[in-house]
């Protein structure tokens, strides 16, 4: 059955990517973005959806009618975020904007008892560096990074409006995100795509410790996993923690070289700034996301990290 699926931040990297996996699955798709600067928001993105395929572009703040388009979808997925964690270090007011309160005003303008789906693309930033060896759903979230607390404070807004407004709401939480439509232009643009532009480039991709570790995910997984996700039955607030391939962060720098065939891998001492903000090395357990959809596929790291090389390969950078 179609469903009519409102994608916020629709033209960014993952909101670009669910918008085409539901639109191809013949659901109708509605974007909105207000393609801001500094964000990963491309129209260019858009390519490929069907004619007629409704993009409302304006921030979510300026959008007159708000609930009533809330109102008019079975399923919202929001994706609206800002993903430069060293950037919103310098500019934690940006940050706040696109991380916090982009997602206040959704919260604030939606009905209540509004009977679509909603789910917040969370991230696994929010639990920070826990003490304990498994991150689960109920881990307490100490968030060590500028995004990682106005994701959490959003993360808490959502779980509270949901029992005050009636709402259907799934926190989605999930780890480092590669593939198409990722930020391939000016600082900042994520682990993995820092380490496949260094290669590509030619230089020393700079490993800092030796054993430190990252679980990373393939964007059409994730996509995947939202859709059989909406296909469940959910009411009130439940969170979900989604997890990638497990791997050192040194192997992740060595596979990419391995597969582009350029650069190298050089590991040095972690700064005293990257370990003010480093996650720690806990493994983040799906177990509770499994037992709802059920077993989850992933695609071979090799074949990923391949494909998203592949898209850095076949275009030049765009402009920041």
């Amino acid at each position: 059955m179609t469903t009519r699926v409102l994608i916020l931040g629709g033209a960014g990297f993952i909101g670009s990517n669910l918008a085409q996996f539901f639109a191809t699955r013949g659901n109708d798709v509605t974007i909105l973005d207000g393609l801001l600067p500094r964000t990963g928001a491309d129209r260019s993105h858009l390519r490929g959806l069907p004619a007629g395929t409704a993009i409302i572009d304006s921030p979510i703040e300026n959008v007159k009618n708000l609930a009533a388009i809330l109102d008019g979808h079975g399923l919202i997925i929001d994706c609206m975020a800002w993903t430069r964690h060293r950037m919103a270090l310098r500019d934690p007011l940006f940050d706040c904007a696109c991380n916090l309160g982009s997602h206040l005003h959704l919260l604030t303008q939606i009905r209540e008892g509004c009977p679509a789906k909603l789910i917040y693309l969370g991230s696994r930033g929010q639990y920070g560096n826990p003490r304990t060896a498994t991150i689960t759903e109920t881990s307490p979230m100490d968030p060590q990074d500028v995004q990682g607390i106005h994701k959490a404070a959003a993360d808490h807004h959502f779980r509270m409006f949901a029992k005050l407004k009636r709402l259907k709401v799934l926190s989605l939480r999930f780890v480092n995100c590669h593939g198409p439509n990722q930020p391939r232009g000016g600082e900042d643009i994520g682990l993995v795509g820092g380490f496949i532009r260094d290669a590509l480039d030619g230089r020393t991709i700079v490993v800092y410790g030796d054993d430190r570790r990252r679980s990373v995910l393939y964007v059409e997984d994730l996509c995947q996993v939202v859709e059989r996700i909406a296909r469940t039955d959910f009411t009130g607030f439940s969170a979900f923690n989604l997890a990638g391939h497990d791997l050192s962060i040194r192997e992740l720098a060595e596979r990419v070289v391995e597969i582009a065939e350029l650069g190298n891998v050089q590991c040095e001492e972690t700064p005293d700034e990257i370990k003010a903000i480093d996650m720690g090395q806990a493994i983040f357990s799906d177990a509770s996301l499994n037992a709802l959809i059920g077993p989850i596929s992933r695609t071979d790291l090799r074949v990923a990290l391949g494909r998203t090389i592949d898209y850095f390969k076949g275009r030049d950078d765009p402009a920041v």
